[in-house]
């Protein structure tokens, strides 16, 4: 076993903090024993495990008043998640859903803690409608049912007094409509009340149940705070910014709104004093990416603020900002070994000039003690399409680096963070503009001197798998290998066999089997597989709801008829991408061999 790389893979991380009360909270956390959920008290620093089974640990939530814990779980990838409650004082917990075919999202716990509202497609696998559940009864009813396909529960989207429930239907990166749904009538409308095509998300209710803020792209570029007043049913800007905000958290007594900014990637932590309108002065988290798909979380009395930080030397960890102290401080230690510490980077920002004159940013990670020059590069593509490359900790891509790689991370025409015009650059016919973008890349790299011809990979998971594939059949005398996880092989075959409700979400971005199914066919790798001359790596699990197995399987067997190499890896307990420790290793094990074999 490769026991570098496996220190890399378990270094301890923790992430997701909710507070139970005012002395305590609860985190997942990630080591060599897998992911678990952990308890804090910050007056002794005791820590303890409260769910030692290592499990596909979803967001998880708290009742402050009656320190529960509740969590989404699945089994080998399914993404069937069901719904669970971990009693304060108790070391089972309580299954809150048992239709292990369908998907629970939980949208809030009631007041008195025996309630929960979730969204489900158990009805209906092809749409999600709203539910409340007595968790002593046991007794389920159907809230508010829907004919159309996405119904998620906004972050945070339960009242504090329990009567409505937030939800997004999400139909594109920038058709993602907010709505409002009563609790005990059904009674549903949008926020706001019109037919506009816009994003609405991240909601904060004030704790009165008057209103809350959100974010919204309308009438902007970017992602702005606003506040909805649900009396007036009116919405006002609050707050804007030159890029996206990306996280809300209100304060308990309502005094305080933090908001974090995506400024070039980095998240920017600003609070604002609600009652004077002004921003405070107070200490910063250091530079990195904060709380990226997770919680920003208020205590339940007092000012303090816990989130998650990381960037490129920084594995996730738990910050506390206590603003009535002024006070600034890591909660979670320091995982990192000091021979680990030495080698591992931050990443360089910068941008090239793409065929049509587009600018186009990346990240460069360079070998510690290595100047950017004549590298041997992987060419890293994030997924999505709507995703973002940022400067955190990826223990992977440290540990290539720590071997002697570059690795260059770009964000392609289709990525967010840039503007609402740049996320939509790719969309549909002009989906190969964005595997140009990686043409231009490389062009750029090689002119620079950063990477050695001939001395270049690229790899991607999901979406980056797609492009895996493109670039490495498209332009194929660029790449001495590729590894391609989970990645689209034939965009018809693949909307044919995605899971129902995210059929349509997904042809908002590529083009409908209706309307394009020529052009979905002709601008997937399946058109020009025979080109493909480089080493390929796929990685699978056989469990994807997302990208099915059988796109895998379509291109290892062409490949395989011509003779190529090929080097497949199916996972049977797996979903969309890696996600236990013991594959993971196994995994990324191969992975590195097969980089080394060819670069």
């Amino acid at each position: 076993m490769n026991e570098k790389l496996k220190r890399f893979l378990t270094m301890t991380v923790e992430r997701s903090p909710v507070w139970l009360d005012e002395h305590s909270f609860a985190y997942l956390r990630s080591d060599e024993q897998g992911t678990h959920i952990w308890e804090m008290n910050l007056d002794t620093n005791e820590k303890r495990c409260r769910l030692p089974q290592e499990l596909r640990l979803f967001r998880i939530s708290a009742q402050p008043t009656t320190g529960d814990i509740l969590y989404g779980t699945d089994e080998s990838g399914s993404e069937c998640e069901q719904l669970y409650v971990l009693g304060r004082n108790t070391t089972a917990p309580k299954a809150l859903t048992n239709k292990t075919d369908a998907r629970h999202f939980l949208a809030g716990l009631s007041p008195d803690g025996k309630t929960i509202a979730y969204a489900s497609n158990k009805r209906c696998t092809r749409t999600f409608d709203i539910w409340k559940k007595n968790i002593e009864t046991g007794e389920d009813s159907l809230v508010k049912q829907h004919s159309d396909n996405y119904n998620w529960p906004a972050d945070d989207s339960m009242s504090p007094d329990g009567k409505w429930v937030l939800y997004n239907k999400l139909k594109g990166e920038s058709d993602n409509a907010l709505w409002i749904t009563n609790v005990d009538s059904g009674e549903s409308f949008r926020v706001p009340g019109d037919d506009r095509i816009s994003a609405e998300t991240n909601p904060a209710w004030r704790h009165d149940s008057k209103g809350f803020y959100l974010l919204s792209n309308r009438d902007s570029e970017f992602l702005r705070v606003w506040y909805y007043d649900l009396n007036t049913k009116q919405m006002t800007v609050a707050f804007s910014y030159d890029w996206d905000a990306d996280r809300l958290a209100l304060s308990a007594d309502d005094r305080y709104l933090a908001v974090v900014v995506n400024e070039e990637g980095y998240g920017t932590l600003h609070l604002y004093d609600l009652a004077t309108g002004t921003e405070l002065n107070t200490v910063r988290p250091p530079n990195g990416v904060l709380a990226e798909h997770q919680q920003v979380s208020w205590s339940p009395k007092g000012h303090k603020l816990l989130f998650t930080l990381t960037s490129g030397k920084r594995p996730e960890g738990i910050w506390l900002l206590d603003v009535d102290q002024d006070t600034l401080r890591r909660i979670s230690d320091d995982p990192m070994l000091p021979e680990e510490a030495a080698v591992v980077v931050e990443p360089l920002g910068g941008s090239y000039t793409s065929f049509d004159g587009l600018e186009v940013p990346y990240w460069l990670f360079v070998p510690a003690g290595k100047k950017p020059e004549n590298l041997s590069v992987v060419v890293e593509i994030h997924g999505g399409p709507e995703g973002q490359e940022r400067p955190a900790f990826n223990a992977f891509i440290q540990y290539l680096v720590s071997e002697g790689f570059a690795v260059c991370a770009p964000n392609v025409r289709g990525s967010t963070g840039y503007g609402h015009t740049y996320t939509h650059l790719d969309d549909v016919g002009k989906r190969l503009d964005s595997v140009r973008d990686i043409d231009s890349l490389v062009d750029h790299l090689i002119k620079a001197g950063i990477a050695c011809p001939g001395k270049l990979a690229v790899s991607g998971t999901s979406y980056g798998g797609f492009m895996t594939l493109s670039c490495a059949s498209r332009y194929p005398h660029l790449w001495a290998c590729a590894v391609d996880t989970v990645g689209m092989y034939n965009l018809v075959t693949f909307l044919e066999n995605t899971a129902e409700y995210r059929r349509h979400h997904r042809e908002s971005e590529y083009g409908t089997l209706e309307h394009d199914r020529e052009l979905l066919f002709n601008v997937s790798p399946a058109a020009k597989i025979m080109d493909i001359t480089a080493p390929l790596m796929v990685v699978q699990g056989r469990n994807d709801p997302r990208v099915p197995v059988t796109e895998a399987e379509q291109a290892v067997a062409a490949l395989r008829k011509m003779g190529r190499t090929v080097e497949y890896i199916c996972y049977d307990d797996e979903g969309h991408g890696v996600a236990y420790l013991k594959n993971k290793i196994d995994c990324y094990s191969k992975v590195a061999a097969f980089l080394k074999k060819y670069l």
